[in-house]
């Protein structure tokens, strides 16, 4: 006997050992441990995955050799500071830094970067000024008081948290109103018009609405259903399973979302009566390694029968269509050739005409064409599913931000103006260039509210009646400064040889600085077109670390999305349960991103506990999932053995490679029972905490969590 758990790959199990913690020890979580966790957020400055356990000596772990060197702060500044804001820092924030009260000095001192309580005021100065870790405009959105009031990062509770955060902000404010607001450098520099957001909504392109018969935009946030927001007809319903709501979209995981026959048949009529149609997708690919094709949107009633597909290919998007010059599947499809799927967001057209043949568009440009006629052969038994087939068996990973299908195929003009319209979330955001070109150009980058600390910038497209254009080195500024932060298109080299040219894939998130509606932007280039102005001076990578002394390792971390699977299927919760659902998303965050076990940390696995006492709760609480996970809800003095081996047989499995000893594991769970009360067997909530810490114990150990 074996796991079959949706999600999993591979039925390695490892023992459970000692370690496992008691559901009394979990519900008080220690959050200063007196080690210095280097946070995921924060830059390592070994290369590494940004959760290691660092001791007060800034030495890594002993046993596996390895030694972490003292940190070393990047964008340290070339002239020394200015003596007046120094001492204004020196007589605020500073202070607050290096009181030991308030956990900073203890791993910012010297053990990890970036070092902002240094013992050294200077270096302290020069790290939190050109790291960007305060905000002089705008106090409340400085990082290194966001991280304790809103991030809770290693300050010893709420309580505590809270204190610390009042008096940094109080600080930062203090020296915000001594201090005068920095005067950008003088010199040569090459910048576009100024623009903002409302400027940006003011000349937003309307989406095209003639012929659309289906609009989904993943409003809802929650739930199980997606409607169709077109008002064509009695709006289309998609039945979700197996996605996660995001911000502004809905990310398939393991599943789709899927319309019924009934409703479906609502689009066959509409699009065999035209002969024509156009899906739209805006999304964002898991990866450009996922083929098959893996269908991102089809109309189909099973793997390789249907109407159309959108797929993706591993590097390239591709339109099967159901026609009398092709088979049942839609073969040969139509592949793109020249723009590839990228891990960022992208807007994806295909459109058929009976006359016209095929086209595929990516990012508003038509990528190939195929001008053969042919007639639709479509059958009205077909369903409509977003992120796989109806069958299950071309599971696409990825985010869907919008989807629209049309009764006709639109023209390249009209795909460009929802191109420009964005995904809902997103607006255009144009910056004209044309005095610097000296002809008509503009740059437009797309752009979002990312969070309450930032703004996300992708995909920058030049637009000129004046080619070629040669691009080099772009920055975003934001009211006449350019932010340090993840400016990704800073090492551009692109000669634009057309009109709607990519500059890049990449996206840039830039920190707020006064909000949306106050913050103006303007671009700053190194070379734009004949000109030439400031160069940056870009300090060189830092060396790659030294290999580790550490095999790689043959196991892996199951992921967020994964560990929640698991335990629902394990325990036989519904993820939907209004306790679960909540509970994963408020630990979703902290949950493992990533399948390196080098990468796992103690604070994850406390949420993977966390998460595992919700799941037993809803089991234990439950009398008929009660009886049935334990055989009953009680306790007997000599039934102990019997919870444990039904949690064994459950959770574990049988003959799997590897997996924890019975006699041992029954022993580790008689010893929780015993030491909660219930030696001699017990009944009530007594026993109800016996079984959950039992549960739990077991549910987020490594034998479950670890591939």
């Amino acid at each position: 006997m074996t796991n079959s758990v949706p999600g999993l790959s591979g039925n390695v199990r490892t023992g459970i050992g000692r370690w496992l913690l008691e559901v009394l020890c979990l519900l008080v979580v220690a959050t200063s441990l007196g080690a210095c966790v280097r946070d995921e957020t924060e830059p390592s400055p070994t290369g590494g995955t940004g959760n290691e356990i660092v001791d007060g000596n800034g030495a890594g772990d002993a046993a596996d050799g390895d030694t972490t060197p003292d940190p070393v702060d990047p964008n340290q500044p070339e002239e020394p500071p200015q003596l007046a804001d120094q001492v204004l820092f020196e007589q605020t924030l500073y202070p607050h830094l290096r009181d030991p009260n308030n956990q900073c000095v203890n791993c910012h001192e010297s053990v990890q970067i970036p070092t902002i309580a240094a013992e050294d005021p200077t270096v302290a100065y020069n790290v939190l000024t050109t790291q960007q870790k305060v905000n002089i405009g705008n106090p409340v959105l400085s990082r290194v008081y966001q991280r304790v009031a809103i991030e809770r990062h290693n300050c010893g509770g709420a309580e505590i948290c809270d204190r610390i955060a009042a008096d940094f902000l109080t600080a930062i404010q203090s020296w915000a109103d001594q201090a005068m607001l920095p005067i950008p450098p003088s010199g040569t520099k090459l910048m576009s018009a100024t623009t903002d957001f409302a400027a940006g909504r003011e000349n937003a392109s309307t989406r095209v609405a003639d012929g659309q018969i289906a609009l989904f935009e993943f409003l809802e946030g929650a739930g199980d259903v997606t409607l169709d927001t077109s008002g064509a007809a009695t709006p289309l319903t998609l039945q979700v399973e197996g996605m996660e709501w995001v911000e502004g979209g809905l990310r398939n995981v393991s599943g789709g979302a899927q319309a019924s026959v009934a409703d479906s048949q609502r689009i066959f009529e509409s699009i065999s009566a035209t002969g024509a149609y156009t899906l739209e997708a805006w999304v964002v690919a898991a990866n450009n390694t996922q083929d098959g094709p893996a269908s991102v949107i089809s109309y189909s009633s099973a793997a390789n029968v249907g109407n159309f597909m959108l797929g993706q290919n591993a590097i390239y998007y591709q339109l099967r269509n159901t026609t009398d010059a092709s088979d049942a599947s839609g073969a040969p499809a139509l592949e793109a050739v020249t723009r590839r799927v990228e891990a960022v967001l992208q807007h994806v057209v295909v459109t058929f005409d009976e006359a016209a043949g095929r086209r595929v568009y990516v990012d508003g440009q038509l990528d190939i064409e195929d001008n053969t006629p042919a007639t639709l052969a479509w059958t009205n038994d077909q369903q409509l599913v977003l992120g796989n087939d109806v069958t299950g068996e071309r599971l696409w990973q990825g985010v869907f931000d919008l989807v629209a299908i049309y009764d006709r195929a639109l023209s390249g003009a009209e795909i460009i103006q929802n191109y420009q319209a964005g995904a809902g979330t997103l607006t255009t955001l144009s910056f004209d260039v044309s005095d610097i070109v000296g002809g008509p150009t503009t740059i437009r980058l797309q752009a979002a509210t990312l969070d309450d600390s930032s703004y996300l910038f992708a995909t920058p497209v030049l637009y000129s009646d004046v080619t070629p254009v040669r691009v080099r080195n772009i920055r975003i500024a934001v009211n006449g400064n350019v932010p340090v932060a993840a400016q990704a298109f800073r090492r551009v080299e692109v000669t634009a040889q057309s009109n709607g040219t990519r500059i890049s894939p990449l996206g840039a998130v830039i920190p707020i600085d006064l909000g949306p509606e106050l913050d103006q932007f303007h671009l700053e280039f190194e070379v734009l077109g004949n000109q030439t102005g400031l160069a940056e001076s870009i300090a060189p990578s830092n060396p790659p670390p030294l290999p580790r002394e550490v095999a790689e390792p043959v196991v892996g971390m199951r992921t967020f999305s994964q560990v929640n699977n698991t335990m629902a299927a394990l325990t036989g919760v519904d993820p939907a349960n209004a306790a679960v659902n909540t509970r994963f998303g408020e630990l979703r965050d902290a949950l493992p991103p990533t399948f390196d076990i080098l990468a796992f940390s103690s604070a994850q696995q406390i949420a993977i506990q966390q998460l595992a006492i919700t799941y037993c709760g809803a089991v234990v609480t439950d009398a008929g999932s009660c009886s049935a996970m334990f055989g009953t809800c009680a306790i007997d003095a000599g039934g102990k053995e019997a919870v444990a081996a039904s949690l064994y047989e459950k959770f574990l499995g049988q003959n799997l490679a590897n997996q924890p000893d019975v006699a041992g594991f029954t022993t580790e769970i008689v010893g929780v029972i015993d030491d909660l009360g219930c030696a001699g067997g017990c009944t009530g909530a007594t026993a109800a905490t016996a079984l959950q810490a039992s549960c739990a114990a077991v549910l987020a150990s490594g034998a479950v969590t670890i591939n």
